[in-house]
């Protein structure tokens, strides 16, 4: 099919100076690879910059970048002092839906660098989580596990990072109470080259034992219901204006739970003492 006519020109390629580009506030990479970044900047200088980065002006009178921070990096460490750039108009979450994006379809972001984009992106926008997969195409049940992931503490992740566990690993680390449970968990599943799956029914014992250890003995929640019986009696009685006074203490061969009635002034004070 032809066209009549000029073609249309969208997205001029401009020459901007380096040193106008500022890095985006949106960037949820944290770490970038010194060998990919050597290996970019290699086919650059021999092969020229072969997609243009997209920013967008700034209220500095520079320009901040949008996508392309590796190759940008790269041409930096290239000694470039121009980039071929396409400047855009984007406001504030146009701008960080599109570095976000860029980063999850290109850049193969770990599943924690994800998950923080995404907590980023809703507390920038202060869009809804249903309306942010909506925006991301993703499923709310993916966001939604993403997002779980950042429970976990910066030293459980970075050693989830380090020690190169899945993020099905991750999520199950959540089912485990106290950092140090859950890195000692990340080691041992490290230590016998667990798989995933593996990792997580290893992970689900130690949740149940962790539980039964938590969980009061049978005595323990007899005790518990029948103090918890009489304490709601004690409050009874203070709410009908009863000045009660109440005593627990733990003998030898049992548990008392003593309860003080007054009587009138001119009788007796006694007690009566509840042994269990």
């Amino acid at each position: 099919m032809k066209f009549g006519g000029r073609p249309k020109v969208v997205n001029k390629v401009v020459l901007l100076p380096v040193e106008e580009i500022h890095p985006s506030p949106y960037q949820p990479r944290r770490y970038f690879g010194e060998e990919e970044l050597d290996s970019l900047a290699r086919s650059i200088a021999q092969n020229g910059l072969l997609s243009p980065i997209i920013v967008r002006k700034d209220e500095e009178g520079g320009y901040q970048l949008i996508a392309g921070e590796r190759r940008l990096m790269a041409c930096r460490r290239l000694g470039q002092w121009e980039i071929p750039a396409i400047v855009q108009e984007k406001d504030d979450l146009s701008a960080a839906v599109l570095t976000l994006i860029e980063n999850l379809h290109r850049e193969n972001l770990s599943f924690f660098e994800e998950a923080e984009g995404i907590y980023q992106l809703i507390q920038e926008s202060g869009l809804s989580q249903q309306k942010i997969c909506a925006v991301l195409d993703m499923a709310q049940p993916t966001v939604a596990n993403k997002l779980r992931l950042l429970r976990l503490s910066p030293a459980v992740r970075d050693t989830v990072e380090e020690l190169g566990l899945t993020e099905r690993t991750a999520r199950a680390l959540l089912r485990l109470e106290g950092e140090e449970r859950q890195l000692k968990a990340c080691r041992y599943i490290a230590a016998h080259h667990l798989t995933s799956a593996q990792g997580e029914s290893y992970i689900a014992r130690l949740a149940e034992e962790q539980g039964r250890r938590n969980r009061p003995s049978g005595h323990l929640r007899d005790y518990r219901l029948i103090f918890s019986t009489m304490d709601k009696a004690v409050a009874q009685l203070k709410e009908a204006g009863i000045p009660v006074k109440t005593e627990k203490s733990e003998e030898e061969d049992c548990v008392c739970y003593t309860v003080r009635v007054p009587k009138a002034k001119t009788a007796k004070k006694r007690s009566q003492t509840v042994a269990v």
